[in-house]
């Protein structure tokens, strides 16, 4: 133990300085982190009862403390392993293994409830999984593991990317472990997704530790099919639950999220039942998950992300979803019951429950109470059971980036949820109860790593411990006590924290004292989350000469016990008692004598007046004491003044000359203060005006100067009584009276002479407003105009609109000018307008000159529809009679938006307000009392658009440069803007921002993903203040999105070409580039942006520096584009930006001027020339006019024949058309001939080979079956051995007499054999393209795959073959048929020499007919024999159509649409022409006939026979054909007749003599140059081919578009081997793009399509004659061609069939690259999806192979090269070993008693 001490000491230096604890500080605690020797990490446990950490990490496992002090450490690995070997590892026979690193997997505490744990389980990758126990002080000291693992011990997954889930649970006494693990294509098959694992070996079982032998498992029908990706296990109540992501195999077969729950004692999951999860429809896989509390009841919190389409990769959108655990076990109940009692369907018949995992049960319709009878199951109830059903749920926060974390947390009932996402943040989101979620704080643990799953709270729930790829980190959860004030601590909305009131701080609940008292603990999500607060403090100020009672209320005051008092404290005086009266607390303020001087210069002072309970300030508030002595001190030179017009209560005290707060003085005379109101002193008499005025008198009194104010009130009757109605409504005391004068008017009664009026006049209304009302009424009309009456009584009934009686408001009325009325429509009112009508007592009735219209006003749409939640979507509401009621208050009332002043009759504007969630709202508009609502189209509050990215950061004062924003839900607003905030001369700051100039710019192209804003223009040299995003309410800072500024540079300049001349052109020499120098170029552009031009052309830009800018100009010189001879050099940059530098002028090389002497001879010598050409010119003249005629000539000819081949491409095009559109409705059911799988693998495999293994039998005599079929067995067992297989290929492969088709066969014989393990068989010939390509690394690599030269590439061929069947099938084979059917169509509408194979229509114009053959058509009424009866059937064949061509003709028109296989030949049958009842006459291509011109016999045809149009045949069999002249003849068999023909010296033709040039007409025989133009008449004919190439255009666009498209997922094998290849050239460093590319093309355009295009009876069963072959070779090549990524390049001497598709190949080569580069782009990771895919392949078509007859070819190569082969193993190492010679040789006395060494 000293020594082990000792070297733990030791230890724990070294590691000392790796260890990087951060101490906690004072207010707020930094995160405590370590990171433990850069180690990248897996897994975290934490032990509750000691509180102490385990790291599970890469080679490593470590013991920390709770504070993160390393406290003991451990090696479990890097080990030597391969996934492909079982433990123990030996490197004799494991050759592959290497020193692997150990991930771990699995990190669990071994421990029986209710006591102290017992070890730690730690599991990782290597050694297939397998797992041991370690101590729990000492984590270096293993307590258990096994040296030689059994099987079933593999526990982990031994793919570091596949997950693994454990949890530990305890059944009678006995601790049990349940792992979940995902599918590894590597190592051991047949490991359950889920198994249950004994923890210590029983005595009365043999089986060990971590095995699952005796225990449950899940069974699984195809272990890749269903490749469950786990999140999380954990066990709860009495049951297990395990949380996983897979393919839905049973519905759609897409990726989905589902829970599963087993009984924890259930050793043979007879209970196992799971449902899948749906969060908000979208989001399908689950990322992480945990076991919480919402509102008090278990729920199971799922971070869940959106799948990539239709595979298990996620992308940035996820969500948290939570799922109640009380209803996901009555779903996972309700799905068992249904498959226990109702067969798994419902009431409506509907299957809702069904049996998961491909096992031999199904639901059944047990007794109704079976399962409360067997709620863990039994042996008769069906498992394992899925539900149909999905558990629904509602996100309840969203997030971008992904989340990768998660753990909950229940504060004093509220649930709190701890988010760790992909860029290392940890996110605190509180869970209202409505179950929405709010985020309130974020922290950055680590920028470098996401956050790992196993986010962990310690046993306080004060902490929580983050793990990432390289640290632990420990946080505290909440830390309140940061928050030194109230506001502080409400705002930060912290569910943790709230103020505790009597203590003064920032608390938890359960840390405040009395928090279950009212207002002792305030929550910042609570109701009333307001700080106690003073208000309505009286005396806000007062005299500091007097000490009076200080009354206030207060907001949130807490409630106290009878025996507690609260004090109040003014400064820094010791505190007074309070009177507390409920929330009215009074207190007694300081003696004048302890209040503090007021500063010197003030005349007042303010005290800080706190509310203490205690020691602890409750709240306080400021009160001013003011000294009016002080007043009258500051203003020396008129204290009086300044005392009665102070802002305090202060007075003027005159003989005392004193000012004082007091009312009175000692010695009476006070002036009162202005602000103070006394009673009137003078008696009313006529003044300009009835206001209130107040008179300072100076008093002069024994030589001083005194201050006197006296408040007198002076009434004016003449002001504002316009009328006699307000006249008379004067106060009597001011004796008003309307006077009756030439000029009537309101005067003092004394000032009236003529007598005055009793009555007033008439009303009259001089205006009304609104004018329009809706018909329900409500809105307030306002009447103006006189004598409207005296008093509210005088017009209270009197009021009626249009006839309608109004109601007026009295609080409204003024006297005779003006009152509101409210305008209510009867329900009897049958009017739409009138006049307003007043009537006042006893006086006529007064009418406005206006018309009030009541209307009825209706809304019809708005626009836009939607807009994000924040709100601030300009909505144009559009309508007629908006404007019904229309004044200033109008508004509309729909709760989201408030009504701007742009209102319209037809529209109106409004801006809408935040919405707490998504939704359709509906849009209502208020019009007095009418409503109207919009029902045809509601307001869509969306998600608010998030900015992930904006590029570039920077920007010139001169604004314009293109900023490429790119996010999410950018759409919803319609007008986002690029802001920038700025101060031009620094007079601003963030604070001040309503200093700053503002200038926004409108982005456009807007989609939801992407959009571009110009950045806005910038006075030179401001300071940006800020710079943001604007889309509705929703603001975006700038340096949010990408944590950095966006900056603003000075604008570049750039200098004129000509510095020195202004205006001056500078000279320029084509060929050369422009150079203008500048400053500042680069600081906020690149080259792309810079747009020169020269006059009306570009230059374009080369190169762009900081000071210089190059472009080039086109060669010859550009236009001006002004009226000026130069063009002008003009740059822009950006938009904006625009420079013209000056003119340029192109060098032409001018010389100089030339001597005299010089010109004279130049000038004769120029004559004599002229003269020489004029001669020439005129004998050339003779010449070129015939030369013109002829070419006139042939201008002419090529026009007609132009236009003749266009009216033939149509026409053809027409009749193909018509034809295909028959051939459609054939295709769609069984119509397409398709081989079976047999036949097309026989065909591939062994093309041109008859009596194929595939189709023949083993023949072996009975008495060596057995024996022999032993011995084959047994080569199988060596051939699924990798290393023999590998040996026995390369030996066979140096063999000199192995030849190239040997290696083709071999490899076609290994592919039946392994057909069955076509996963194996991928393996392999993996490993061998790996040889290869190391092979040709070395040499050239892209010369890689371009041949079949060894058996690997065959092998390819055949796996492509295989792989491909069913996208053949599926996809490509309808328009490959269809292809195949119009060659054949309109190759057999023209003349087809029977003898070449040349025909009239083709494309190969080595197959072309050159020669102009005289043919018609004839339809032939063909007697078909149906049952009994005979019916005639038209078929149309060319007179020029030899017997054997009209019977092929015939049978194809009658076996239309049937397999080639299944119809009879033409060589068995006769074709007889028939006139009559007994006129029958037999044709054939040769008989006693026929024409014979010297050596030459020409065919028959039906022109021979002169069998006319629509003469009647039938085909009969040969055996009845009646005797005729032919009887000697064989009729029909071309081969035999061509050969016995040319033993008689005679030489077979048809249409053409083959081998011969072609006859020329006498009269052209004179010369060799007519000779010549007789032989280039037949390239004439070459328009044939491409009227036969327009014709079939679109079908052979169909075809490559088939193959190349990416419109629909490529087929996997595809994306598996183009990735593969794609790794091979990383791996070896082969970065040329052209490489890959032609490694790709070789191994599936050439190896596998164009053989399929040239054959199409590899696929269908169908006859290719050597015609339709000729087509079919042009469309190969054109394919091949389209594959390659040299350029393509045709000229004169380029072969024809390059030439007839030159046009169309460069679009095919962008199908071929765009198809490359989709499958490169695409989401990698299919190999598992491969794997799933050949597993089922294996078992599809393994039963198609003939394995023996396969196996024992392949033994016929072994014996042939016995004796190599043996010596090949038994030089290997590993060979040796697994004793592989020995096997072969016993293989060997079995199959043949080879005498061996045995």
């Amino acid at each position: 133990m000293p020594a082990a001490a000792s070297l733990l000491l030791l230890l724990a230096i070294l590691w000392w300085p790796l260890v990087l604890p951060l101490a906690p500080g004072h207010l707020q605690s930094p995160p405590t982190f370590i990171t433990l020797n850069g180690s990248r990490l897996n897994h975290l446990l934490l032990d509750t009862h000691s509180g102490h950490v385990y790291v599970g990490a890469v080679n490593v496992l470590y013991h920390l403390s709770p504070d993160l002090q390393l406290l003991t450490w451990g090696k479990t690995g890097p080990k030597l392993d391969s996934p492909d070997c079982l433990p123990p590892i030996d490197p004799t026979d494991c050759t592959q293994a290497e020193t692997t690193d150990n991930t771990n997997k699995l990190l669990l505490l071994e421990e029986i409830k209710g006591g102290d744990p017992l070890s730690l389980i730690v599991c990782g990758t290597v050694l297939q999984g397998i797992c041991e126990k370690r101590s729990l002080e000492n984590v270096s000291q293993v307590l258990y593991k096994t040296d030689n693992p059994v099987d079933t011990q593999y526990v982990a997954a031994n793919n570091p990317r596949v997950s693994t889930v454990g949890v530990v649970v305890e059944q009678k006494g006995v601790l049990l472990m349940l792992v979940g693990r995902g599918y590894t294509s590597k190592g051991p098959g047949g490991i359950p997704p889920i198994t249950m694992r004994r923890l210590t070996p029983v005595a009365r079982h043999s089986a060990p530790a971590f095995s699952h032998e005796e225990l449950g498992k899940l069974v699984v029908g195809s272990y890749s099919e269903y490749n469950n990706h786990f999140v999380k296990a954990f066990h709860h109540n009495n049951y297990v639950y395990f949380v996983f992501s897979r393919r839905d195999m049973w519905g759609k077969r897409e990726y989905r999220t589902y829970v599963s729950r087993l009984c924890a004692g259930d050793p043979n999951f007879y209970s196992y039942v799971e449902v899948p999860l749906s969060c908000g429809g979208r989001y399908n896989l689950a990322q992480a998950a945990v076991l919480g509390y919402y509102r008090e009841q278990p729920a199971l919190f799922v971070a869940m992300a959106m799948g990539q389409a239709s595979t298990p990769t996620p992308t940035d959108r996820t969500a948290l979803c939570v799922y109640k655990v009380e209803e996901l076990d009555k779903a996972l109940h309700g799905a068992q019951l249904l498959c226990y009692t109702q067969e798994g369907k419902d009431a409506n018949n509907k299957e809702k429950a069904y049996i998961e995992y491909e096992v031999s049960s199904s639901c059944l319709k047990l007794p109704q109470d079976s399962l409360n009878e067997y709620p863990c199951g039994g042996e008769h109830t069906p498992s394992p059971i899925a539900s149909a059903i999905a558990l629904e749920a509602t996100p309840a926060f969203t997030w971008t980036p992904p989340i990768t974390a998660v753990t909950t947390a229940t504060e004093v009932g509220h649930t709190i949820v701890l988010l760790g996402d992909k860029n290392g943040r940890l996110h605190k989101v509180f869970l209202h109860a409505n179950g929405t979620g709010t985020k309130y704080d974020t922290v950055e643990v680590d920028a470098e790593s996401p956050i790992y799953a196993d986010l962990l709270l310690d046993s306080t729930k004060q902490n929580v411990y983050v793990l990432t790829e390289r640290k632990v980190t420990k946080l505290h959860v909440a830390q309140c006590e940061k928050h030194l004030d109230c506001h502080s601590c409400l705002s930060n909305r912290d569910p943790y924290c709230g103020w505790c009131s009597l203590e003064g701080r920032c608390t938890r609940k359960m840390d405040c004292a009395r928090h279950a008292q009212l207002h002792h603990w305030i929550w910042s999500y609570g109701r009333e989350r307001q700080c106690v607060s003073i208000e309505s403090l009286h005396p806000s100020i007062q005299s500091r000469e007097e000490q009076t009672q200080v009354s206030f209320t207060v907001l949130q005051l807490p409630v106290l016990s009878k025996d507690e008092s609260l004090s109040c404290a003014f400064g820094s005086l010791a505190a007074q008692p309070a009177v507390v009266m409920e929330n009215r607390i009074t207190c007694q303020s300081p003696a004048p004598e302890q209040l503090p001087p007021s500063p010197p210069g003030n005349d007042h002072v303010s005290v800080r007046m706190a509310l203490r309970f205690g020691d602890v300030t409750i709240s306080h508030t400021n009160i001013t004491f003011y000294d009016c002595k002080a007043v009258g001190r500051l203003n020396a030179t008129s204290p009086c003044m300044a005392c009665v017009s102070s802002m305090w209560p202060c007075h003027w005290c005159v003989k005392d000359e004193l000012c004082t707060h007091d009312k009175s003085c000692p010695r009476q005379h006070v002036i009162y203060n202005s602000r103070v109101s006394v009673r009137p002193l003078i008696s009313p008499r006529a003044l300009p005006s009835p206001d209130l005025t107040v008179l300072y008198l100076l008093v002069v009194s024994s030589l001083r100067l005194i201050c006197v104010c006296v408040t007198v009130q002076l009434y004016d009757c003449s002001v504002g009584q316009s009328d006699c109605s307000q006249c008379r409504a004067v106060a009597g005391n001011y004796g008003c009276v309307w006077c009756a004068d030439e000029t009537p008017g309101c005067v003092y009664n004394q000032s009236c002479t003529s007598g005055t009026m009793d009555t007033c006049p008439p009303p009259l209304i001089t205006e009304v407003e609104p004018l329009t009302g809706p018909l329900e009424g409500g809105i307030l009309l306002t009447i103006q105009g006189s004598n409207l009456g005296q008093s509210f009584q005088d017009i209270q009934a009197g009021v009626t609109v249009a006839g309608v009686t109004c109601r007026p408001l009295p609080e409204a009325y003024r006297i005779s000018t003006r009152y509101n009325s409210s305008v209510k429509i009867t329900a009897s009112a049958n009017v739409t307008a009138g006049p307003v009508v007043i009537t006042v007592r006893g006086s006529e009735k007064g009418e406005s000159q206006q018309t009030f219209s009541y209307q009825n006003p209706q809304l019809s749409r708005i626009v836009p529809e939607k807009g994000p939640l924040a709100g601030g979507t300009m909505l144009t509401v559009h309508g007629s009679q908006l404007l019904t009621g229309q004044r200033t208050e109008q508004s509309i009332f729909f709760f989201f938006c408030s009504i701007r002043n742009e209102v319209s009759d037809t529209r109106l504007i409004c801006r809408t307000s935040h919405s707490n969630q998504t939704g359709r709202v509906p849009v209502k508009v208020v019009f007095g009392k009418a409503e109207r609502i919009l029902d045809s189209v509601l307001f869509s509050y969306m998600e608010d658009p998030v900015i992930t990215d904006a590029t570039p950061t920077e920007s010139f004062y001169g604004g314009g440069r293109l900023i490429y924003v790119t996010g999410q839900n950018l759409n919803v607003v319609q007008q986002p803007k690029m802001s920038v905030s700025y101060e031009p001369r620094e007079r601003c700051s963030s604070a001040y921002v309503s200093f700053c100039l503002q200038i926004q710019e409108l982005c456009t192209n807007v989609t939801s993903e992407r959009m571009i804003c110009k950045s806005p223009t910038v006075e030179p040299k401001s300071r940006i203040v800020r710079v943001w995003f604007e889309m509705d309410n929703v603001h975006i800072d700038f340096h949010t999105i990408k944590n950095k500024p966006f900056t603003y540079h000075p604008n570049p300049d750039l200098f004129q070409l000509n510095s020195e001349s202004r205006g001056t052109p500078i000279r320029f020499k084509p060929g050369g580039v422009l150079a203008v120098e500048g400053k500042g170029l680069t600081l906020a552009m690149n080259r792309d942006e810079v747009v020169a031009r020269l006059g009306d052309k570009e230059c374009v830009v080369k190169t762009l520096d900081n000071t210089h800018l190059y472009c080039e100009p086109p060669e010859e010189q550009p236009l001006a584009l002004d009226d000026s001879d130069l063009p002008r050099l003009k740059v822009s940059l950006y938009p904006v930006l625009a420079f013209d530098l000056g003119p340029v002028q192109y060098d032409n090389d001018l010389h100089s001027p030339v001597p005299l002497a010089a010109q004279i001879g130049l000038a004769a010598g120029a004559a004599v020339v002229v003269l020489i050409v004029l001669v020439i010119i005129l004998m050339y003249r003779r010449k070129s006019k015939q030369a013109l005629r002829d070419y006139k000539k042939v201008l002419v000819q090529l026009e007609t024949l132009e236009i003749n081949v266009g009216d033939q491409c149509r026409k053809e095009f027409t009749d193909l058309m018509t034809e295909m559109m028959d051939l459609s409705s054939d295709v769609g059911g069984p119509g397409i001939p398709f081989l079976d799988y047999r036949t097309y693998a026989e065909r591939v495999f062994f093309p041109g080979q008859k009596g194929a293994p595939l189709s023949q039998n083993l023949d072996l005599p009975d008495s060596r079956r057995q024996t022999v079929e032993q011995g084959l067995g047994q080569l199988n067992n060596l051939l699924n051995n990798r290393l023999f297989l590998i040996r026995f290929i390369h030996t066979l492969e140096v063999q000199q007499s192995f030849s190239q088709r040997d290696r083709g066969y071999v490899a076609s014989l290994l592919t039946m054999a392994l057909h069955d393990k076509l996963e194996y068989f991928t393996d392999v010939m993996k490993t061998l393209l790996g040889d290869l390509v190391q092979q040709y690394v070395a040499k050239n690599p892209k010369l890689m795959l371009r041949r079949t030269e060894t058996v690997m590439e065959k092998m390819l061929t055949n796996w492509m073959s295989i792989c491909l069947y069913s996208f053949l099938k599926e996809v490509a084979g309808e328009p490959l048929y269809k292809l195949y059917r119009a060659i054949k169509y309109q190759v057999d509408k023209g003349p087809v020499d029977a003898v070449t194979g040349k025909a009239k229509r083709t494309l190969n114009d080595s197959h072309l007919l050159r020669e102009d053959i005289e043919y018609c058509s004839v339809t032939l009424t063909v007697l078909v024999k149906s049952g009994v009866e005979v019916q005639p059937c038209p078929v149309k064949v060319l007179d020029t159509d030899t017997i054997t061509q009209v019977k092929d003709k015939i049978l194809d028109q009658i076996y239309k649409g049937a397999a080639f296989s299944q119809r009879p030949a033409a060589d068995s049958l006769d074709l007889e022409w028939r006139s009559g009842q007994a006129g029958h006459l037999t044709l054939s291509d040769d008989d006693v006939t026929a024409i014979i011109q010297g050596r030459w016999k020409r065919i028959n045809t039906l022109q021979h026979y002169k069998v006319p149009d629509g003469a009647t045949v039938a085909l009969v069999p040969r055996s009845q054909s009646s005797l005729g002249v032919n009887q000697f003849y064989q009729t029909g068999e071309k081969t035999p007749m061509l050969e016995g023909e040319e033993e008689e010296g005679l030489r077979l033709w048809h249409l053409v003599k083959p081998s011969e040039d072609p006859e020329i007409p006498k009269h052209r025989k004179s010369s060799m140059r007519e000779r010549e133009r007789a032989k280039a008449i037949p390239e004439i004919y070459l328009t044939r081919l491409l009227s036969m190439k327009g014709t079939l255009q679109k079908f052979v666009d169909d075809v490559f578009v088939a193959i190349l498209s990416t419109k629909r997922p490529p087929p996997i094998a595809v994306r598996f081997f183009f990735d593969f290849l794609d790794d091979m050239a990383e791996k070896h460093g082969i970065d040329d793009p052209e490489t890959v590319h032609i490694w790709k093309t070789n191994s599936l355009p050439l190896r596998f399509w164009v053989n399929i295009l040239k054959n199409p009876q590899f696929v269908f069963d169908v006859q290719v004659t050597d015609s339709v072959d000729a087509v079919l070779s042009v469309i190969a090549q054109t394919f091949i061609d389209s594959c390659t990524t040299s350029e393509h390049k045709v000229g004169r001497d380029s072969p024809v069939n390059k030439l007839l598709y030159a046009r169309e190949i460069p679009r095919y080569k962008q199908l071929v690259e765009r198809y490359y580069s989709d499958i490169h782009n695409a989401v990698s990771g299919c190999y598992q999806e491969m794997n799933s895919t050949l597993t089922e392949l294996s078992g599809s078509f393994a039963s198609e192979m003939n394995s023996l007859v396969a196996l024992h070819e392949l033994y016929k190569y072994i014996n042939k090269y016995y004796d190599q082969i043996i010596m090949s193993l038994e030089e290997d190492a590993a060979g040796q070993k697994m004793q592989l010679a020995y096997r072969l040789q016993q293989v060997a006395a079995l199959v043949e008693n080879k005498v061996t060494d045995l």
